[in-house]
């Protein structure tokens, strides 16, 4: 495999197109829905993603916190030699160009027709979006190191994500998209805090103090619990709250309750770097299953409650 396409991490993107996904959906619901805008925000969010794997391989490699990445864990390409520091940053600076181009134009794309108000506002939590995709562990503050990345994680990764796209499609604000967009933030929380347990010992080698870190192993495994059950009872109470407004009540999203359960169990049980190694892709694609089917159970519920889609 090219050392350029392991530093892409080609297994964390689907992660990143879950919020948009379910977002697009519930507009659809609603009775909105522009192909051409999905794909805009689509490759945004991908152009963010991609911009946080890079400059995480970059920042953990000059801080040498993937110096003593324990057996079982995924390499990085600083860290090994495949990739030069210089080559990285010539990267992370072309992720960041383009990711801010396609900010521009999504933010236009989606605002159009509203007070330039809305084409800044949008701009501005896409430049927010993509400084959260560099600091993680690059600059004097490096918020992972900080024990702050699952904040950023379930802000930008959630609600942002989900209430965002759901905006740029319909032109309107609705509060309750705000809980969709809080289950898979919190589920994405999940992954993070699945990959801080695996690495938490390096971490603490390193000086990397994730929130694992600080909690230590036993919380930790309780702190998963916790992220996946309150992901769970948002998506409840969002079907429910949302029901006399579509009349769609569909808890297709069920269906991946099993496989969580599953990998809530596994994490629970697991003691080495690879088993939560091995936990972490099946998560993050049993989010993007959750935001499917979320998003598909409401949108073929729907009846006279909702505007027509065709």
């Amino acid at each position: 495999m090219s050392p350029w396409i392991g530093a892409l991490r080609p297994r964390t993107l689907p992660l990143a197109l879950a919020t948009i996904v379910l977002g697009t959906l519930l507009a659809a619901d609603r009775g909105f829905f522009d192909a051409t805008l999905l794909v805009l925000t689509a490759l945004t969010a991908t152009a963010y993603q991609i911009l946080s794997n890079l400059s995480n391989d970059l920042g953990d490699g000059l801080r040498g916190a993937d110096d003593r990445r324990a057996e079982g864990a995924e390499k990085r390409a600083v860290a090994s030699g495949l990739i030069t520091a210089s080559s990285m940053r010539i990267a992370v600076g072309i992720a960041t160009l383009v990711a801010l181009l396609l900010t521009a134009a999504t933010s236009w794309m989606g605002t159009r027709g509203l007070s330039p108000a809305f084409f800044i506002l949008f701009v501005l939590l896409g430049i927010a979006a993509i400084l959260s995709a560099r600091g993680y562990t690059l600059g004097r503050f490096a918020y992972g190191y900080r024990g702050l990345g699952d904040l950023f994680v379930l802000f930008f990764f959630g609600p942002v994500g989900v209430a965002g796209s759901f905006f740029l499609q319909t032109q309107s604000w609705d509060w309750l998209m705000l809980l969709p967009g809080l289950s898979v933030g919190l589920f994405a929380a999940g992954v993070l805090n699945l990959n801080n347990m695996r690495d938490i010992e390096t971490d603490r080698a390193a000086g990397k103090n994730t929130l694992a870190g600080k909690m230590g192993l036993s919380m930790a495994r309780l702190y998963q619990l916790l992220l996946l059950f309150q992901g769970w009872l948002a998506a409840t109470l969002f079907v429910l709250v949302q029901a006399p407004v579509t009349c769609s009540r569909s808890f297709l999203f069920a269906a991946t309750l099993p496989l969580m359960a599953e990998t809530a169990w596994k994490g629970w049980k697991a003691r080495s770097p690879a088993e939560f190694d091995k936990l972490l892709k099946p998560l993050a694609l049993q989010t993007v299953l959750f935001a499917l089917l979320m998003g598909i159970g409401l949108l073929i519920d729907s009846n006279e409650c909702s505007k027509p889609l065709f």
